[in-house]
């Protein structure tokens, strides 16, 4: 009989233990993830965004020289892309031009195009290309150097689909984001080429009422 009470024993001790882990490990799973949910907040944060945008010195489609500090005071839509572009380039800006038509124009908010051909990109086919999109787009190309630089703040990727193409007969791959940029150069929000033109006004409409 004593030998039973004592299994008895052993046996609810060991159950105590059991719940007793159970419980200490479903409140350390609790906090665990409090502890991501916290982490995935901060790095939401301002300060959490990434380095995007930066010094540039490129000349549009009319031959007058821009540089980054030229759109200072004004928020900024900008894609990289090239005029010989078949489906993605167009889709993107496209998308822009409707954006900026209802958001109010340049006046607003400005539209910039940054060419990643300039071998192909000259002055007379960024002309030619600026008529299919928004009259407030400003067309920047410039020298390989020129252009490498602006990808390289911008963290675009860019290069020759294929080596072995004809020197003037090749496609492009290439990063295809719209970035929103603030009124001080500083990068806020990014789109892709597929994003509708509404959302794009809603976010754009988010930061020119909050600022933020």
């Amino acid at each position: 009989m004593g030998r039973q009470k004592r299994n008895l024993l052993t046996i609810g001790a060991i159950g105590f233990a059991i719940l007793l882990f159970a419980i200490l490990g479903i409140v350390q799973t609790e906090k665990s993830h409090k502890s991501i949910a916290i982490v995935q907040d901060m790095q939401g944060s301002k300060s959490g965004t990434p380095s995007i945008g930066g010094v540039f010195e490129l000349v549009d489609k009319d031959g007058k020289i821009w540089k980054n500090t030229d759109f200072k005071g004004k928020p900024m839509l900008v894609y990289f892309g090239y005029s010989y572009c078949p489906h993605i380039c167009p889709q993107a800006l496209s998308h822009m031009t409707e954006a900026i038509e209802e958001l109010g124009g340049g006046k607003v908010i400005q539209p910039i195009f940054v060419s990643i051909d300039p071998q192909r990109d000259t002055l007379d086919s960024l002309r030619s290309f600026a008529q299919n999109f928004h009259k407030d787009f400003v067309m920047l190309t410039g020298s390989k150097a020129q252009i490498d630089q602006a990808l390289k703040a911008y963290r675009v990727y860019a290069a020759r689909a294929s080596e072995n193409s004809k020197e003037n007969d090749y496609q492009m791959d290439h990063s295809s984001l719209i970035y929103l940029m603030d009124k001080n150069g500083e990068y806020r929000a990014h789109f892709d080429h597929q994003t509708p033109s509404h959302e794009i006004v809603k976010r754009v409409r988010l930061y020119l009422e909050k600022g933020e």
